[in-house]
């Protein structure tokens, strides 16, 4: 070997021993200082939030009737094709029927759907890689509101009714997760029945969201719905435990045209509606990007607009602990209230577009 080849060799290995130590010392902070300012700007709009005056449009009483249904022990927690999921996803659709909704799935109101077991998620979720549990006897419960103007396209409200079942003799009831957001959904559906929006309005109770989001995939994959054809998404995935008083929207950094619209929407809200949860790690270092996290997720990939509500993740989040009783009414009640004040902004908004 040539002297010249040897040091040109050992140039590129000292190279890339310093790109090594660079990064091993460099990378940490990085990150470090980028959580620390993230962490910053999250505090500036959690004290700068100031909740209005609380609403009363919503029934809070059937509110809180449809989530001690939805969160029973009788509902066995859910789970995707077990007598319990599929006795939620029957109610739901007679629910759907008697507030005056179109049916809109593939069969009535209807989706089913299985996944087999080696479906890989990152076919649809980039970045989410691996396989998923299968799935058999699951669907999505899909309805349909027309709107004052036809013409415009649907805005689509989701909220997943599955949860964890029976695991090892316990039940994971699933009230916050997600017999919150499903009620909500329900209560949305009776107030817009009576009080219509210019867009039409398309309510999509989803199963199979903690095996994957496939219930969102479905939609998508089995072609429901085709994303050109759709204004926006609303997804609602843990609204009832107060956490410090706080409601996270996320997706104002994908869409930062919603940023006005949401400080708007704090005049309007009993809760603090705080932006955030939403921004790649090269943006906030090691501050948890949900951006993937539930169902908006889906809509996010195909390229539809999204705003996820939803709170913090607390201490009995995905464990047993999670039942009715947990509940914290008064906050559950303004962050649905608050919700329908979103939907209303967002409804002449994109009107005026």
């Amino acid at each position: 070997m040539s002297i010249t080849k040897r040091l040109y060799l050992a140039s590129i290995a000292m190279l890339v021993i310093a790109a090594i130590l660079l990064y091993t010392l460099a990378w940490p902070a990085w990150q470090q200082q980028l959580t620390a300012t993230e962490s910053s700007r999250l505090a500036l709009l959690i004290n700068n939030a100031k909740p209005a005056t609380a609403q009363m449009r919503l029934n809070h009483q059937q509110l809180r009737a449809d989530l001690n249904w939805l969160a029973h022990p009788d509902r066995q927690g859910r789970k995707p094709g077990t007598v319990g999921g599929i006795t939620a996803r029957n109610w739901l659709a007679e629910q759907f029927a008697t507030i005056g909704l179109l049916p809109a799935g593939s069969d009535q109101f209807f989706q089913p759907f299985s996944v087999e077991q080696h479906f890989k998620v990152s076919r649809w979720l980039r970045g989410q890689n691996g396989t998923i549990a299968a799935v058999d006897n699951a669907a999505n419960v899909v309805g349909l509101l027309p709107g004052l103007n036809p013409a415009l396209q649907p805005i689509v409200l989701t909220a997943h009714y599955d949860h964890l079942g029976i695991q090892n003799d316990l039940l994971f009831a699933g009230a916050d997760d997600n017999a919150s957001g499903v009620a909500t959904l329900l209560e949305l559906a009776r107030y817009f029945s009576a009080n219509p929006t210019a867009h039409p309005l398309l309510f999509v109770a989803l199963d199979a969201e903690e095996g994957g989001l496939q219930g969102a995939v479905a939609l998508f994959q089995h072609q429901l719905l085709k994303p050109e054809q759709l204004a926006f998404n609303v997804n609602m995935d843990m609204l009832s435990r107060d956490t410090n008083q706080l409601l996270y929207a996320v997706g104002s950094y994908q869409q930062p045209w919603l940023s006005p619209l949401l400080q708007q929407l704090q005049q309007h809200s009993a809760v603090k509606v705080v932006a955030g949860h939403d921004r790649p790690w090269y943006r906030a270092g090691n501050t948890t990007d949900w951006t993937l996290s539930s169902d908006h997720g889906v809509f996010h990939q195909q390229k539809v607009p999204f705003i996820y509500f939803g709170v913090a993740d607390h201490a009995d989040y995905h464990t047993e602990r999670d039942t009715a009783d947990k509940v914290d009414d008064n906050f559950y009640f303004q962050v649905s209230e608050t919700i329908l004040s979103f939907i209303l902004l967002l409804d002449k908004q994109l009107s005026q577009r």
